[in-house]
């Protein structure tokens, strides 16, 4: 069970007794002398066997998942957010945030990981997000699309007014609207994990890339690029859901990533 103590109040309040996970989101940049094809077929293939092949490491993962972008070209067409400029994220599960910097500690990870991640990610530009997972609209069907929606919150709004109008009146507006939540297959609200700064981790968590400048990650499950754009051009999201947005969100600091999910751990 999360350790209540150690959540925010808007948590404790609308999600009482849930088991919260942490999910570390790694936003990957590539290396700059590397077309996306090739860090693309690398990350995929070399790298996360590698990853996998560590049961030093993996004994402390619950899950591992590689988020890759469908297709690099697409800039955003038919949505509110542009693409954020990275090259995919890596999605990783842990049951405590000790558990996830034990696991980035540990000698054989480093010895690893460290050196092959410098064959394909640019480190400066990769950036990441400690979060917790809230599912809003439960799994149904066999979606093939996530689109990850980075967040920035509005200019002049606190982090915890932010976190708490997303997690409940956002959330139960957005629930409430039948004519986008019928194109959904998943919603959930990956929230920050503000207590995690990073000092005193000692870890290439924190050595090595930066805290992510977003303030959460809304991931929404679609059968097709087609039909999440039809979502989000629903009249009604127009009328009820865009402007609710605007509330709490910036526009253009919020980006979007489409993504294929590729479990690697466990199989």
């Amino acid at each position: 069970m999360a350790n209540e103590s150690a959540l925010p109040s808007s948590f404790t309040r609308t999600n009482p007794g849930v088991e919260v996970m942490i999910k570390l989101a790694v936003l990957l940049k590539r290396r700059k002398d590397l077309s996306f094809e090739e860090f693309d077929r690398y990350w995929d293939g070399t790298h996360g066997d590698l990853v996998v092949g560590i049961p030093e490491f993996t004994r402390h993962v619950h899950r591992y998942s590689q988020a890759h972008l469908i297709d690099p070209t697409y800039n955003g067409e038919g949505m509110a957010w542009k693409r954020a400029d990275f090259d995919g994220i890596a999605e990783v599960w842990f049951e405590s945030i000790e558990a996830m910097t034990t696991a980035f500690n540990e000698p054989r990870f480093i010895e690893i990981v460290g050196p092959d991640d410098e064959k394909f990610i640019d480190r400066d530009a990769t950036a990441i997000l400690v979060t917790r997972e809230f599912e809003k609209i439960p799994l149904h069907g066999s979606p093939t699309i996530k689109l990850s929606v980075a967040i920035k919150r509005r200019a002049g709004m606190s982090f915890d007014d932010y976190d708490r109008y997303w997690n409940v009146q956002h959330a139960e507006i957005v629930t409430g609207v039948p004519e986008f939540t019928r194109h959904v297959r998943r919603y959930v609200q990956s929230h920050l994990v503000t207590e995690y700064t990073g000092a005193g981790d000692t870890s290439k968590l924190t050595s090595q890339w930066g805290q992510a400048a977003f303030d959460g990650i809304a991931e929404l499950w679609f059968d097709s690029i087609a039909d999440m754009v039809t979502a989000f051009n629903e009249p009604k999201f127009l009328e009820t859901i865009a402007p609710d947005d605007e509330k709490f969100v910036d526009p253009a600091g919020t980006q979007l990533f489409t993504l294929r999910e590729v479990q690697k751990f466990p199989l």
